[in-house]
C-alpha cells in the first residue's frame, strides 16, 4: 500500500494583486516556477474559513464543475495561514471590465449570456448553487468566451434541491435572501438576471441606481423595501436599443417571487435563442453631451445621434459611399418612442 506523500513543495511569486473579496481572500497574478507560466492565484485566509472548514471546498467545487464555460483549476495547496487556488490567467478580464469600458451590442449580450447559462446549467447539474453570479465573476477567455468563476460561495444542494447560505453581496442579493437562508437554483437565476440587466444598460446606470441608497447602501431599509417590492433595479429603465423580448427575459429572471422566475438555466437560454431582428448590432457610445448608435448591416452603415437638448441626426452610408440623411431620424425634438422605432427599423 502506498503511503501519502506530504512533503511536496510548490513555488510561485506574486506579481501583482488584481482583486479582493473583502477580508476573506485576495487574488494575484503569479509566476509559477513549476509550470514556468503566469497564472492567477486566489489566496484565502484559513482563519476566515473556520477551524472545522473543508479548506478545499471551493477547489473541489471547481473541479467537479469542469466545463468549457467554467474556469479551470490547475491545483490547490495550503500553508500555515492560507489556502491557494491556482487557475489560468485570462488576460481579457471579466464582463464587469467589459461593461464598464463600453456598451455591448444585443448580439454580444445574447452570445455571452448563453455561454454563462451553459456553465450554470453544468454547475446546477452537479447539485451546486453558485450563490455569487455577477459580472466580476464571469471571466473572458482568450477567444472571448464567458467562463463562470469564483466558487467561494458555492454550496451543495440537499435531497430536496436547496442549499444553505447566509453570506451575500448586498448589491446582487435576491429578495428572498432577506427573509430565509435556504435556496434553490432560482437564486442563481435572479443573480444572472441582474447581471444580464447590467450587460444591457452598462455599469454606470446600475451604480447610479445604487447611489440613491447612499455610500455602501447606508440607507439599508430603503434599499430592502425597494428590493422586495421590485423597485430595484428599475425594470422600466433600459437602453433604447434593447429589444422588448430581451427586456422581458430580464424581468422574468428578476421576479420577486422565485416561483415566478425561470426555473432553470436551460429555460433562460431557450428564451434568449428566440431574440433576433434589426436591433442585434447597434452599438451605443454615450457621453454627457450625446448618445450615438452605430451599426453596419450588409455593407450599409447607420448612425443615429441624440443630443442632450433632445435633437437628433440620422445618416446612412452604403458601401462606403456618400452619407445621406435619414429624414425620420433628423428632428429638433425626438421622443423615446421615435428612437425605439428607428432602432428597430434599420
Amino acid at each position: 500500500m502506498l503511503k501519502p506523500y506530504n512533503k511536496a513543495e510548490l513555488v510561485f511569486d506574486f506579481l501583482r494583486e488584481i482583486g479582493s473579496d473583502g477580508r476573506n481572500s485576495r487574488t494575484y497574478v503569479a509566476k509559477d516556477h513549476q509550470l514556468n507560466a503566469e497564472i492567477v492565484v486566489k489566496q484565502i485566509a484559513k482563519a476566515r474559513l473556520g477551524s472545522t472548514a473543508n479548506f478545499f471546498e471551493e477547489s473541489q467545487a471547481l473541479y467537479a464543475s469542469a466545463h468549457p464555460n467554467v474556469v479551470q483549476i490547475h491545483y490547490a495547496c495550503y500553508d500555515d495561514d492560507h489556502v491557494y487556488l491556482a487557475m489560468p490567467h485570462y488576460q481579457n478580464g471579466s464582463v464587469k471590465g467589459l461593461i464598464t469600458s463600453r456598451h455591448m451590442t444585443v448580439r454580444e449580450i445574447v452570445r455571452i449570456a448563453c455561454q454563462v447559462l451553459s456553465g450554470l446549467h453544468n454547475i446546477h447539474s452537479k447539485k451546486l448553487v453558485h450563490f455569487d453570479v455577477k459580472p466580476d465573476n464571469i471571466l473572458l477567455s482568450n477567444r472571448g468566451e464567458a467562463l463562470v468563476s469564483d466558487f467561494g460561495q458555492a454550496k451543495q444542494m440537499n435531497f430536496v434541491g436547496v442549499a444553505p447560505q447566509d453570506r451575500h453581496y448586498t448589491p446582487m442579493i435576491p429578495p428572498e435572501a432577506t427573509r430565509q437562508d435556504q435556496f434553490d437554483v432560482t437564486f442563481d437565476i435572479y443573480q444572472f438576471g441582474l447581471t444580464l440587466y447590467r450587460m444591457c444598460n452598462g455599469n454606470d446606470a446600475f451604480y447610479e441606481q445604487l447611489s440613491k441608497y447612499g455610500p455602501r447602501i447606508a440607507n439599508r431599509n430603503d434599499f430592502l423595501f425597494d428590493l422586495r417590492n421590485g423597485r430595484f433595479p428599475d425594470r422600466k429603465a433600459f437602453a433604447p436599443h434593447i429589444p422588448s423580448r430581451l427586456r422581458n427575459i430580464v424581468r422574468k429572471c428578476l421576479e420577486t417571487d422565485p416561483e415566478d422566475r425561470y426555473q432553470s438555466a436551460i429555460d433562460v437560454a431557450n428564451a434568449l435563442a428566440d431574440i433576433d431582428g434589426k436591433t442585434l448590432d447597434w452599438r451605443l457610445a454615450a457621453s454627457p453631451d450625446k448618445k450615438v448608435w452605430t451599426k453596419n448591416e450588409n455593407g450599409t452603415e447607420y448612425e443615429l445621434t441624440v443630443n442632450r437638448d433632445g435633437s437628433s441626426e440620422c445618416y446612412k452610408c452604403v458601401n462606403g459611399g456618400r452619407r445621406t440623411r435619414v429624414t425620420d431620424g433628423c428632428k429638433k425634438t425626438i421622443s423615446e418612442k421615435e428612437i425605439l422605432t428607428l432602432l428597430g427599423s434599420y
